[in-house]
């Protein structure tokens, strides 16, 4: 009497092979849009606040003119200086 011993095929794990072949497309299909397509472009309608202050850009100032024109040296300061207290204690390790 023979005996036979036959060994166990190995199923393939098609889920497995699947998966990870969906996954390696959708990293190349990613790659390709981000890299390799060009955008479109957004077509923005531009309010016509923003277009008039288009103006001002091309408008040209001297600060110098401001300086020294007399309405400017009219103005005064009416604020007092501001004193900076000192921070913190003198001595950190006193008690208080």
């Amino acid at each position: 009497m023979a005996i036979i011993i036959e060994q166990e095929k190995k199923s393939v794990n098609w889920f497995g092979i699947i998966t990870a072949i969906v996954i390696i497309g959708v990293l190349f299909a990613g790659a390709y849009f981000i890299l390799f397509t060009k955008p479109e472009l957004i077509e923005i309608v531009v309010p016509g606040e923003i277009r008039d202050l288009s103006q001002l850009s091309q408008l040209s100032f001297n600060p110098e003119e401001l300086l020294n024109s007399p309405q400017f040296k009219v103005l005064k300061q009416f604020d007092a200086d501001v004193a900076i207290p000192q921070p913190g204690r003198s001595n950190p390790f006193q008690p208080y």
